[in-house]
């Protein structure tokens, strides 16, 4: 029995479906293999702190690997932190800054990391310190006090060379929520020490 041209063409037409369908699949499946490959390094980290009744909560996100020797800021890996507190998402404005890594490629990290956080209590009302650190001695340091409402009220960005933004000064947080200049002189002897690795 011969099959008509109209049988041949349905035939085929079933076989390229399938062999289209078999292709998207197996190309599906490939990426989904090779983003757990890049991502099985990938870990997110949460630091919490208690202020004034309020939780406040670090989550950054990193990669176990590190930083190359002779790179210009050794640290942590992060793409990405935010500053949580009484429901608000917060970031910080730090920049990025590509790096080569012990993986052997260059990778877009945060150029400033979290590195303490401290509740300061004033006689008015509590502050949320955020202490950052930028990898070296020349690098920008970043100091800033947050309300426990989520409202950044104070911060320094800075080096001994230059100033890369601020906001506020100490007088009006001593004004505004009774803290003392010792308590804000002294603020990271009693800071929560943030340790990065603790997936």
């Amino acid at each position: 029995m011969q099959m008509s041209n109209d049988s041949y063409g349905r035939v085929d037409s079933k076989r390229r479906r399938l062999m289209v369908k078999r292709f998207l699949v197996g190309g599906a499946l490939a990426m989904v293999s090779l983003w757990a490959l890049a991502a099985s390094d990938a870990y997110t980290q949460h630091d919490v702190l208690q202020c004034g009744g309020v939780d406040v909560e670090l989550v950054s996100s990193c990669r176990s690997v590190a930083v190359e020797e002779g790179e210009s800021q050794p640290l942590p890996v992060c793409s990405d932190q935010t500053i949580n507190i009484n429901g608000k998402v917060l970031r910080r404005d730090v920049g990025k800054v590509s790096q080569l890594t012990s993986d052997g490629k260059s990778t877009r990290m945060l150029a400033n990391v979290v590195v303490a956080m401290a509740c300061m209590k004033g006689t008015k009302g509590s502050l949320v310190f955020i202490g950052g650190y930028g990898g070296c001695g020349a690098c920008p340091e970043w100091f800033g006090y947050y309300s426990t409402a989520g409202k950044l009220v104070s911060y320094s960005y800075s080096n001994n060379v230059r100033s890369f933004g601020s906001k506020g000064s100490r007088r009006e947080l001593i004004e505004a929520y009774g803290v003392t200049a010792k308590a804000l002189q002294e603020q990271n002897a009693d800071a929560k020490r943030i340790t990065y690795g603790q997936p």
